[in-house]
């Protein structure tokens, strides 16, 4: 914030606002109409992926074959996929397919960028 001033304006908070919901609905600090998400990261990534906090809402199932399933719903699709990225390879988008389009998109735009120099 810049040029901040103290004004006799108030502001009167909701009382039926929940910041806490309000949170769980996005990804990080985008708010859009929230999806389910499955991703799947590979036995690899296991260990770092079952100590992060994705999102206050999800669960984790570990599976057979030392793979990890993580599950939530929110929103902001560009955001988890900026995030997603850090996780190269390890990580699959089982769903939305959309999530995973947007994600494979992303990448295929980087590929072509930098294959250009």
């Amino acid at each position: 914030m810049s040029e901040t001033q103290i004004t006799d304006e108030a502001f009167e908070r909701d009382p039926t606002f929940d910041l806490q919901r309000y949170a769980e609905r996005s990804f990080g600090a985008y708010q859009e109409k929230p999806v389910n998400v499955v991703l799947r990261f590979d036995a690899k990534a296991t260990r770092d992926a079952v100590a992060f906090r994705f999102h206050p809402n999800q669960s984790v199932e570990e599976n057979k074959d030392g793979s990890l399933t993580v599950y939530f719903k929110a929103g902001g699709i560009n955001e988890m996929c900026w995030h997603l990225f850090t996780w190269g390879e390890s990580v699959t988008v089982e769903k939305p397919a959309r999530l995973r389009r947007r994600l494979a998109a992303i990448c295929a735009s980087l590929a072509a960028h930098h294959s250009a120099v």
